[in-house]
This record gives C-alpha cells, sequence and structure tokens, in this order.
C-alpha cells in the first residue's frame, strides 16, 4: 500500500501553498514563518517528517470521496496548524525559547488554520464541539504528563499530545455524511499516535534525560527497574536496551497496537499501512540489536568479520 509516493505531487502542491500563506506575513515574521517551515518540509534532506500530518487527509480522500482541491487545502491547513502547536511545544520544552518572537508568528498560523477550515463548517456544526475538545486534550496531555506517567497509567493520553490531528479525520467525515465514524476515526489514529510517539522517544530518550523530558521508553526503563520516581541514569537505560533486550517488550507493545488496528471496523487502508511501518522500524532495532549482543557474545574474531567482511 502506497501511503506516501502517490501523494509527491499533492505534497508538491500543499508546501506551495503554504509556503504562499506565510510569506504574506508582516515582516519579519514571514522570513521566520518560512525558516520554520523548511524544518518540516518533506521534500527537504534532513528535515523532520510528520508524515501523518500531511498525508491524512489524503488517506481520507476516497472513503470521504473528497475533491482533490479540497483535500490539498485540508492538508495546507494541517501543516499551519502543526507549525502553530511546534511553536508552542518549542516554548514549553525551551527555556531559552523567545516567546516574543514565536507567539506572533503562532497566532498568524492559528488564524490562516481557521480561514481554511471556518468555511467548511457553519457556527452549529459538530466540528466545532470536536475542536473544543481535542484542543482541551491537547492541553491536558501537555500539562501532565510527568506527573501523571501517562505511557504506564493511560497511555490514550499520550496520544491526546496531538489530539489537534483528529480534526482531519473528524471533517472529512462530516462532510461526507460519516458522522457515525467519527469516533471509530478517533481510536484509530489514537493507535497510531501511540506508536509513533514511542518511535519517537526511542530516538530522543538521550537528549529527553538529559532534559527531564517525559518519555514513554524512559517511563518503561524506569517501572522495570522498580525506579518510578528517581532520576534515571544513562548507563541505567542503555543497559535496559542493549543487554536486558528490553526494547523488544517495547516494540512487541506496538504490535499489540496494529492487532487492535486490524480488529477495528472501520478501515482506512493507508493509515494501517504507515502504522505496519512504525510497528517494523521499532522490531528491526530491537532485532539489530540482539543480533549485534549475539555477535558480541560468540567472540571478537567473529564481530570483527561481520562487521568488516562485506567491506
Amino acid at each position: 500500500m502506497d501511503w506516501l509516493h502517490a501523494y509527491e505531487d499533492d505534497l508538491r502542491v500543499v508546501f506551495q501553498e503554504s509556503s504562499r500563506i506565510i510569506a504574506g506575513f508582516p515582516e519579519p515574521l514571514n522570513a521566520g514563518g518560512l525558516a520554520y517551515l523548511d524544518q518540516f518540509d518533506v521534500f527537504r534532506t534532513g528535515s523532520h517528517k510528520n508524515y501523518i500530518c500531511y498525508l491524512l487527509p489524503f488517506w481520507l480522500q476516497d472513503n470521504c470521496g473528497l475533491s482533490t482541491t479540497l483535500t490539498r487545502q485540508m492538508s495546507a491547513g494541517n501543516v499551519l496548524f502543526m507549525l502553530y502547536f511546534f511553536l508552542q511545544d518549542d516554548l514549553m520544552d525551551n527555556p531559552e525559547a523567545s516567546a516574543a518572537a514565536a507567539l506572533p508568528l503562532a497566532n498568524l498560523l492559528y488564524v490562516e488554520f481557521l480561514n481554511i477550515y471556518r468555511p467548511l463548517f457553519p457556527p452549529d456544526s459538530p466540528f466545532w464541539s470536536c475542536f473544543s475538545r481535542y484542543i482541551t486534550e491537547w492541553a491536558d496531555s501537555v500539562s501532565g504528563e510527568s506527573a501523571a506517567d501517562y505511557f504506564l497509567n493511560d497511555r490514550l493520553r499520550v496520544s491526546h499530545k496531538a489530539s489537534p490531528l483528529k480534526l482531519t479525520s473528524t471533517a472529512a467525515l462530516l462532510l461526507s455524511g460519516q458522522a457515525d465514524s467519527i469516533a471509530g476515526a478517533e481510536e484509530m489514529i489514537h493507535d497510531v499516535l501511540l506508536t509513533l510517539q514511542m518511535l519517537d522517544d526511542y530516538e530522543d530518550w538521550e537528549q529527553d534525560l538529559e532534559e527531564g523530558s517525559y518519555n514513554c521508553l524512559l517511563s518503561l526503563v524506569r517501572s522495570q527497574a522498580g525506579n518510578k520516581t528517581g532520576a534515571l541514569t544513562k548507563a541505567a537505560v542503555k543497559d535496559y536496551i542493549y543487554t536486558a533486550g528490553g526494547l523488544a517488550a517495547y516494540a512487541e507493545t506496538a504490535q499489540a497496537t496494529h492487532r487492535n488496528l486490524e480488529a477495528l471496523t472501520l478501515k482506512l487502508p493507508h493509515l494501517l499501512s504507515f502504522h505496519q511501518v512504525l510497528v517494523k522500524n521499532l522490531q528491526h532495532i530491537a532485532a539489530a540489536i540482539e543480533a549485534e549482543k549475539q555477535l558480541l557474545q560468540s567472540g571478537g574474531l567473529n564481530y570483527w568479520l561481520s562487521k568488516n567482511m562485506n567491506k
């Protein structure tokens, strides 16, 4: 299932439109906004790729009978809304970040998102009550994750960190007269967002450990060590990952989530395929660590040969 390459032409239009909108901001906010957009441009090498944000409208397009123009419009709205929330995340995560630079830009992005979505729904549409609920879920999640330890105690709230993404599925389903499927779509997106956060947290665990940020993998390590409140050391985390094989259990959580997705009534094949890629990434990382450990255990010569014979 080609969940990415089939939409490359669409994504070029989406990023061109997003750039056009941001370029119209007052100076110097337009330059700052374009530079920030570049950090997430799917076509730029080394950028942060938020595929589900860009592509979810296209994955819903056939199911909901949306036109190409409308789908591209919704995706551009998602890009602007993504930047709005990421600017706030940067401020919350980095005490040295400049609120004076970020907040004016964030508010312009928020207004442009509303300019895209507001004409699609009248004031009494259920879309707006969902809008309020998703923002409330986001605010609750980002303000309480460390104290509540969501990964151990309430994994739904891990997904709520990206709750505004659900506006896309809700909008598409309302526009196609499928309001009854909104709850099912929300459940699917919750599952995908959980695994996506787990993968991000594996990649970021060292930085999060250093900064004291909440991290699903670190939460698991702490619980397995019987250390629910004390500080973790880098050595303890590495021991869990590389010696105790802890990443296999982490990956199994993602696989269990995939089984749940496959059992749901609502079928969104591209979303399911995207999630399978996330799961396989975690599984491959866990398997590679285990293979490396087995080579080390088999002796120095075997390890050297495995690393050098193909060079």
